[in-house]
Protein backbone atom coordinates (compact mmCIF):
# COMPACT_ATOMS: atom_id res chain seq x y z
CA UNK A 1 0.00 0.00 0.00
CA UNK A 2 2.84 2.31 1.05
CA UNK A 3 5.15 1.96 -1.91
CA UNK A 4 6.75 5.05 -1.47
CA UNK A 5 8.34 3.21 1.56
CA UNK A 6 9.91 0.64 -0.30
CA UNK A 7 13.15 0.74 -1.70
CA UNK A 8 16.10 -1.11 -3.23
CA UNK A 9 18.81 -11.45 28.59
CA UNK A 10 15.10 -10.66 31.35
CA UNK A 11 12.85 -12.72 34.03
CA UNK A 12 9.48 -14.33 33.77
CA UNK A 13 6.79 -12.28 33.19
CA UNK A 14 3.83 -12.02 35.10
CA UNK A 15 0.36 -12.82 33.67
CA UNK A 16 -1.94 -10.46 33.55
CA UNK A 17 -5.71 -11.07 35.36
CA UNK A 18 -7.79 -12.45 31.99
CA UNK A 19 -5.16 -11.49 30.03
CA UNK A 20 -6.22 -7.96 29.83
CA UNK A 21 -4.09 -5.02 28.20
CA UNK A 22 -3.61 -2.72 30.53
CA UNK A 23 -3.06 1.30 30.09
CA UNK A 24 -0.45 2.72 31.82
CA UNK A 25 -0.08 6.06 31.21
CA UNK A 26 -2.66 9.01 29.49
CA UNK A 27 -0.96 10.51 25.98
CA UNK A 28 -1.16 14.53 25.30
CA UNK A 29 -1.98 15.52 21.82
CA UNK A 30 0.55 16.40 19.32
CA UNK A 31 0.26 16.86 15.66
CA UNK A 32 2.82 14.22 14.95
CA UNK A 33 2.24 10.68 16.07
CA UNK A 34 4.60 7.74 16.11
CA UNK A 35 3.13 4.36 17.21
CA UNK A 36 5.95 2.35 18.62
CA UNK A 37 5.73 -1.08 18.28
CA UNK A 38 7.95 -2.94 20.71
CA UNK A 39 8.09 -6.13 23.18
CA UNK A 40 9.33 -9.35 22.70
CA UNK A 41 11.30 -10.76 19.90
CA UNK A 42 8.55 -13.58 18.53
CA UNK A 43 5.49 -11.50 19.82
CA UNK A 44 4.23 -10.97 16.19
CA UNK A 45 5.10 -6.74 16.69
CA UNK A 46 6.01 -6.86 12.42
CA UNK A 47 3.28 -8.12 11.66
CA UNK A 48 0.97 -6.25 13.88
CA UNK A 49 2.51 -3.37 12.87
CA UNK A 50 1.54 -3.94 8.74
CA UNK A 51 -1.89 -5.21 9.85
CA UNK A 52 -2.58 -1.98 11.78
CA UNK A 53 -1.30 0.42 8.90
CA UNK A 54 -4.02 -1.23 6.65
CA UNK A 55 -6.49 -1.03 9.13
CA UNK A 56 -5.63 2.58 10.04
CA UNK A 57 -4.13 3.76 7.12
CA UNK A 58 -0.96 4.80 8.74
CA UNK A 59 2.38 3.96 7.14
CA UNK A 60 4.43 1.17 8.30
CA UNK A 61 8.05 2.04 7.86
CA UNK A 62 10.26 -0.67 6.78
CA UNK A 63 13.42 -1.01 8.47
CA UNK A 64 16.91 -1.43 6.88
CA UNK A 65 19.00 -5.12 8.46
CA UNK A 66 21.88 -6.58 7.23
CA UNK A 67 20.70 -10.10 8.61
CA UNK A 68 20.14 -13.09 6.67
CA UNK A 69 16.76 -13.37 5.10
CA UNK A 70 14.94 -16.60 6.05
CA UNK A 71 13.20 -18.85 3.80
CA UNK A 72 9.75 -17.21 4.54
CA UNK A 73 10.66 -13.47 4.00
CA UNK A 74 10.49 -11.29 0.97
CA UNK A 75 12.86 -8.39 0.24
CA UNK A 76 10.31 -5.02 0.72
CA UNK A 77 7.98 -7.05 2.46
CA UNK A 78 9.05 -8.11 5.94
CA UNK A 79 12.70 -5.55 5.94
CA UNK A 80 14.90 -4.31 3.44
CA UNK A 81 17.59 -6.19 3.35
CA UNK A 82 20.93 -4.85 2.49
CA UNK A 83 24.19 -5.68 2.27
CA UNK A 84 26.99 -4.63 5.17
CA UNK A 85 28.44 -2.16 2.81
CA UNK A 86 25.01 -0.80 2.00
CA UNK A 87 24.53 -0.20 5.75
CA UNK A 88 27.70 1.33 6.08
CA UNK A 89 27.09 3.85 3.30
CA UNK A 90 23.73 4.49 4.89
CA UNK A 91 25.60 5.33 7.97
CA UNK A 92 27.97 7.87 6.53
CA UNK A 93 25.28 9.66 5.03
CA UNK A 94 23.49 10.26 7.96
CA UNK A 95 20.36 8.48 6.77
CA UNK A 96 19.42 6.72 9.43
CA UNK A 97 17.09 8.07 12.10
CA UNK A 98 17.96 5.32 14.92
CA UNK A 99 20.01 1.52 14.32
CA UNK A 100 21.05 -1.30 16.40
CA UNK A 101 23.67 -3.51 16.26
CA UNK A 102 22.27 -7.35 17.79
CA UNK A 103 24.08 -10.69 17.22
CA UNK A 104 22.63 -11.41 14.07
CA UNK A 105 22.88 -8.22 11.78
CA UNK A 106 22.61 -4.42 12.08
CA UNK A 107 19.18 -2.48 12.09
CA UNK A 108 17.95 0.74 11.27
CA UNK A 109 15.17 3.13 10.39
CA UNK A 110 15.17 5.85 7.40
CA UNK A 111 14.83 9.19 8.96
CA UNK A 112 13.55 10.09 5.00
CA UNK A 113 10.93 7.53 5.36
CA UNK A 114 10.05 8.30 8.74
CA UNK A 115 9.33 11.94 8.00
CA UNK A 116 8.09 11.55 4.51
CA UNK A 117 5.15 9.18 6.55
CA UNK A 118 4.49 11.95 9.00
CA UNK A 119 4.14 14.78 6.08
CA UNK A 120 2.05 12.06 4.43
CA UNK A 121 -0.76 11.37 7.95
CA UNK A 122 1.19 13.16 10.41
CA UNK A 123 1.42 9.57 12.01
CA UNK A 124 3.67 6.90 11.19
CA UNK A 125 4.00 2.69 12.80
CA UNK A 126 8.00 1.79 13.94
CA UNK A 127 8.61 -1.98 15.20
CA UNK A 128 12.25 -1.54 17.72
CA UNK A 129 13.69 -2.40 20.66
CA UNK A 130 13.98 -0.81 23.85
CA UNK A 131 17.22 1.04 22.51
CA UNK A 132 14.88 2.17 19.73
CA UNK A 133 12.27 3.17 21.61
CA UNK A 134 14.53 4.79 23.56
CA UNK A 135 15.80 7.57 20.44
CA UNK A 136 12.18 8.16 19.52
CA UNK A 137 11.16 8.93 23.12
CA UNK A 138 13.85 11.48 22.91
CA UNK A 139 13.04 12.70 19.56
CA UNK A 140 9.25 13.12 19.86
CA UNK A 141 8.35 12.72 23.54
CA UNK A 142 4.99 11.96 24.20
CA UNK A 143 4.26 11.88 20.61
CA UNK A 144 6.05 8.49 20.62
CA UNK A 145 3.06 5.94 21.71
CA UNK A 146 4.95 2.99 22.88
CA UNK A 147 2.77 -0.17 22.60
CA UNK A 148 4.56 -3.58 24.29
CA UNK A 149 3.65 -6.51 22.68
CA UNK A 150 4.70 -9.83 24.46
CA UNK A 151 3.50 -14.07 24.45
CA UNK A 152 5.13 -16.38 26.60
CA UNK A 153 8.12 -18.62 25.72
CA UNK A 154 6.03 -21.62 24.66
CA UNK A 155 4.33 -18.78 21.93
CA UNK A 156 7.85 -17.79 20.87
CA UNK A 157 9.12 -21.24 20.25
CA UNK A 158 6.15 -22.58 18.28
CA UNK A 159 5.63 -19.32 16.02
CA UNK A 160 9.50 -19.33 14.89
CA UNK A 161 8.98 -23.33 14.53
CA UNK A 162 5.96 -22.83 12.25
CA UNK A 163 8.08 -20.06 10.25
CA UNK A 164 10.91 -22.44 9.92
CA UNK A 165 13.23 -20.18 11.44
CA UNK A 166 16.94 -21.60 12.37
CA UNK A 167 17.72 -23.23 15.58
CA UNK A 168 20.07 -21.36 16.94
CA UNK A 169 18.05 -17.92 16.17
CA UNK A 170 15.24 -19.58 18.42
CA UNK A 171 16.96 -19.88 21.23
CA UNK A 172 18.87 -16.50 20.85
CA UNK A 173 15.59 -14.91 21.20
CA UNK A 174 14.29 -17.11 24.02
CA UNK A 175 17.63 -16.43 25.77
CA UNK A 176 17.12 -13.06 25.43
CA UNK A 177 13.25 -13.27 27.22
CA UNK A 178 14.45 -12.31 30.50
CA UNK A 179 16.18 -9.15 29.64
CA UNK A 180 13.75 -7.57 26.90
CA UNK A 181 10.55 -8.42 29.16
CA UNK A 182 11.66 -6.07 32.31
CA UNK A 183 10.75 -3.01 30.06
CA UNK A 184 7.19 -3.53 29.06
CA UNK A 185 5.72 -1.44 32.14
CA UNK A 186 7.77 1.48 30.30
CA UNK A 187 5.55 1.46 27.59
CA UNK A 188 1.98 3.18 27.17
CA UNK A 189 0.01 0.07 26.12
CA UNK A 190 0.58 -3.63 27.28
CA UNK A 191 -1.14 -6.48 25.21
CA UNK A 192 -0.71 -10.33 25.38
CA UNK A 193 -0.50 -10.92 21.46
CA UNK A 194 -2.78 -14.21 21.68
CA UNK A 195 -4.68 -13.48 18.75
CA UNK A 196 -3.83 -11.37 15.84
CA UNK A 197 -7.54 -9.82 15.34
CA UNK A 198 -7.99 -9.27 18.67
CA UNK A 199 -5.04 -7.51 19.13
CA UNK A 200 -5.45 -5.35 16.11
CA UNK A 201 -9.00 -4.26 17.86
CA UNK A 202 -7.74 -3.66 21.19
CA UNK A 203 -4.99 -1.79 19.46
CA UNK A 204 -7.28 0.41 17.90
CA UNK A 205 -9.12 1.08 20.45
CA UNK A 206 -6.60 2.39 22.58
CA UNK A 207 -5.54 4.76 19.63
CA UNK A 208 -9.08 6.11 18.31
CA UNK A 209 -8.57 9.18 20.50
CA UNK A 210 -5.09 9.61 20.14
CA UNK A 211 -3.88 10.00 16.92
Amino acid sequence: MWDWLKSPKTSAIRQEPNNQPIETNKMKSSKDKVIVITGMSGSGRKNTAKQLSLLLGIPYVYPYTTRTIRPQERNGEHYHFISDGEFQAMLERKDFFQTVHLERGNYGISEFELFRALELRNAAIVVVNHDGVQAFRQKFGDAAIRIFLYVTKDDIRLRLEREAVPSGIVEEYLGNYTEQVIYKKESEYLLQNLDSDTTLLKIKEFLQDKI
